[in-house]
């Protein structure tokens, strides 16, 4: 009886170890790309997938919540992150990552040399070195490959500061990944400022999703910008009842006169894309409610 009972043990043991192992080959081979726009409260985090491979945009101001959200979308097993990308060092975008730095092996953190003079900003460099994570420098022109999606860096395009400054908003990275016949512009806490250079420099912006830059502040997204972007929806990445006002009633009447559809996180809460195989057919990035 109890060699009995010992064997159907076994049995469930070698079933289940079966099944994970099927759960990883098939998550390896899954070139469904997914672009996520993560519920973090006031912040921005966007977890970009493909296969087994993932790529994030930013933390958000709080590891708990980036936490749970990655243990909800990253597979168990699956404790690596190819990429990091801090488009700007605000707390907003970047406490969160401390605690993804902590839990996962991270490859390679892409980001600007424009530094902060918080202590968040030291604790996270320290971080960075203790884990000897590979830093890479942000420039406009490089490229990121993540099997049949590629990212372009847009921005800064001016000289980036390698010494502190008090606004880290200027230098934040736009960045674009483009899918077949979909795109997607990731614009960080960009400013209008940044945004007439890049239309004086005839920068390629035109995408069909737009990430809307600092949650949706009036100081940014302007007409002129979003007539060159020509989105056909807009993600604002912003917390309920934020002091900042955010999303302004300026910013949303600019996105509605340009009759783009508008998702908030505030409202929805994570905001996913799932993108079939590239093809020249428009619209295969299919919203998924959550």
């Amino acid at each position: 009886m109890r060699n009995r009972k010992i064997t159907y043990i076994s049995i469930i043991i070698l079933f289940i170890i079966s099944l994970i192992l099927a759960g990883i080959i098939w998550h390896g081979k899954n070139q469904e790309l997914k672009i996520i726009f993560l519920d973090v409260g006031q912040g921005d985090a966007t977890l970009i997938m493909q296969g087994s491979k993932q790529i994030l945009i930013d933390g958000g101001p709080s590891g708990q919540i980036l936490m749970e959200k990655l243990g909800r979308y990253v597979p168990f097993w699956d404790r690596e992150i190819e990429m990091v990308i801090a488009t700007h060092p605000d707390q907003d975008h970047i406490e969160g990552l401390l605690a993804v730095m902590k839990n996962y092996r991270v490859d390679a953190l892409l980001e600007t040399t424009v530094q902060s003079e918080s202590q968040l900003y030291q604790k996270y460099e320290e971080l960075i070195t203790q884990k000897q994570i590979q830093k890479v420098s942000a420039s406009v022109g490089m490229r990121i490959k993540l099997d049949q999606a590629e990212m372009e860096i847009l921005s800064p395009s001016s000289v980036v500061p390698t010494s502190i400054v008090k606004d880290t908003n200027a230098y934040s990275i736009l960045i674009k990944l483009v899918f077949g016949q979909e795109s997607f512009l990731f614009a960080g806490d960009l400013p209008d400022s940044e945004e007439r250079k890049l239309l004086q420099n005839n920068s390629n912006l035109e995408a069909t999703i737009l990430k809307v830059a600092h949650h949706g502040s009036k100081y940014a997204s302007t007409n002129e910008f979003l007539e060159k972007v020509h989105p056909r929806s807009a993600i604002i990445s912003v917390g309920k009842n934020n002091r900042f006002g955010h999303p302004t009633t300026e910013t949303l009447d600019r996105l509605q006169a340009n009759k783009i559809n508008i998702f908030r996180t505030d409202e929805i809460g994570d905001i996913l894309y799932e993108c079939q195989k590239p093809s020249t057919v428009a619209n295969q990035c299919q919203l998924i409610a959550n």
